[in-house]
């Protein structure tokens, strides 16, 4: 099983490609064409709860949908941007703390910071996925230091890379790194998807991401 923690279905922001608009069946037959078991939607600072609902209806149980957002991060004047992922179960709350937070922004001028993601978010117990060195713009060291001190479970912060060489390395010095599609073109999903992480331990569901006491997500279980 192949997972992709990072994928858009909306152009939300004003740099974002036009190819990135996918519908929801489009999306479902595009997944259902590869060999990818997870995926998460992440849209900038965006997330439909009517689209994420009407993909989950349709996929059904070909493939686990999960919800997530990818937010523009503000630390001492640098911006780099962060991933958060929770619980299909959690989605409606999370569409409303989320709702909430950017109701007075547009997806271009929205900017948050780790303390607000925190406040607003580690309730949720959430995967923390951030954009690392080459992967840009990523996250400074000291918020990214932040980030791990502050949360309830660092071990949910995750390192996204560009590919499976740099995500190689960053493992191989300790740390815990993924890489995901960041799709621009969905007509092109299909073939890039063969590059994607494969999970080399099962994962019934966002809630057993912890199984037998064994971080699913970590480094060590993904080819």
């Amino acid at each position: 099983m192949k997972i992709d923690i990072h994928t858009h279905t909306k152009k939300c922001k004003s740099g974002d490609a036009s190819t990135r608009e996918i519908a929801p069946i489009d999306f479902c037959e595009t997944i259902q064409s590869t060999d990818v078991g997870i995926i998460a939607i992440t849209n900038h600072n965006v997330f439909d709860l009517d689209q994420f609902t009407e993909i989950v209806d349709i996929i059904g149980d070909d493939a686990q949908v999960w919800p997530g957002v990818e937010l523009d991060v503000q630390e001492d004047g640098v911006r780099g941007h962060l991933i958060v992922i929770v619980s299909p179960k959690m989605a409606k709350g999370f569409s409303r703390v989320l709702d909430d937070i950017t109701k007075d922004s547009t997806p271009d001028s929205f900017k948050t910071t780790i303390e607000q993601i925190l406040e607003k978010f580690e309730d949720f117990n959430p995967l923390y996925v951030t954009h690392y060195k080459q992967k840009t713009p990523n996250i400074p060291d000291k918020a990214l230091e932040k980030l791990m001190t502050r949360t309830a479970n660092p071990r949910r912060v995750i390192k996204e890379v560009t590919n499976s060489i740099s995500a190689g390395i960053y493992i191989s010095h300790g740390h815990a790194s993924i890489y995901g599609s960041d799709v621009h073109d969905w007509s092109t999903y299909e073939e890039k998807s063969h590059d994607l992480p494969d999970l080399r331990l099962p994962i019934e569901n966002f809630d057993q991401v912890w199984g037998n006491g064994v971080f699913l997500l970590h480094p060590l279980n993904i080819a």
